[in-house]
């Protein structure tokens, strides 16, 4: 099941979903679980009691679809590949670069990685001494 759906997408950004969302969507879970723990593939999204986590989750789920969508990337493999000219999102402009680390962290647009920040999903810390 996805962990966000094309009315969440359209709600957050304002976008219709074209016809790649649920590959992109896709892709853009692959990237971003890793960076949270697999979180949401260990815990159900829908019983999350947190509903900030699940708010800002969310918000950077679609910063990254539609990041992925704007530079023409619909998979892991072809963000590696992209050379990123020109890209504006939410008033973030990239206008030049030679790879996608210049407006992204592995992949990950850093907006959406401030975003996953603000969950609580990025600690990678002990617990407890």
């Amino acid at each position: 099941m996805a962990l966000l759906n094309k009315d969440e997408f359209q709600k957050l950004t304002g976008i219709v979903p074209d016809a790649d969302f649920d590959k992109l969507e896709k892709a853009a879970e692959i990237m971003i679980n890793p960076l949270t723990g697999m979180y949401y593939e260990l815990h159900s999204i829908d019983e999350d009691t947190d509903i900030n986590r699940v708010n800002w989750f969310k918000k950077a789920l679609a910063l990254q679809i539609q990041y992925m969508s704007d530079i023409g990337a619909s998979s892991t493999y072809e963000m590696a590949q992209k050379d990123v000219k020109s890209v504006s999102i939410d008033g973030t402009s990239v206008s030049t670069g030679t790879s996608p680390t210049d407006s992204a962290t592995n992949g990950v647009y850093n907006l959406a990685l401030e975003y996953l920040f603000y969950t609580g999903l990025l600690y990678g810390g002990i617990s407890s001494c």
